[in-house]
């Protein structure tokens, strides 16, 4: 599905979007159901004045389209669990059976 949200230069545009769960106990609403767009865009956030769905800016990032960091301890040549291949000597990188 897919839902129409205003830019901020004045366009509409179509996203992706959900129906989400209403309580009507907690809400007052007659509709069980709200149809929203996916806040899963890294540069839009989207928010309704409750006629029409608007997007702004994102600032910051989302946590699961952050790349992983490595390691701090990855850069230290001595706390490697593995010694370096420059470290070795050709003779001893080279396999017994290759003698």
């Amino acid at each position: 599905m897919a839902i129409d949200v205003r830019y901020p230069d004045g366009s509409l545009r179509s996203v992706p979007s959900e129906l989400r769960p209403i309580d009507p106990t907690k809400s007052g609403a007659l509709a069980r159901f709200h149809h929203c767009p996916v806040n899963s865009d890294p540069h839009w956030r989207f928010w309704s004045d409750g006629l029409i769905w608007h997007a702004r800016p994102r600032h910051g990032a989302l946590s699961i389209l952050v790349p992983p960091l490595d390691d701090w301890w990855q850069g230290i040549t001595a706390m490697a669990d593995a010694p370096a291949l420059a470290d070795m000597s050709e003779q001893d990188a080279q396999s017994p059976r290759a003698a």
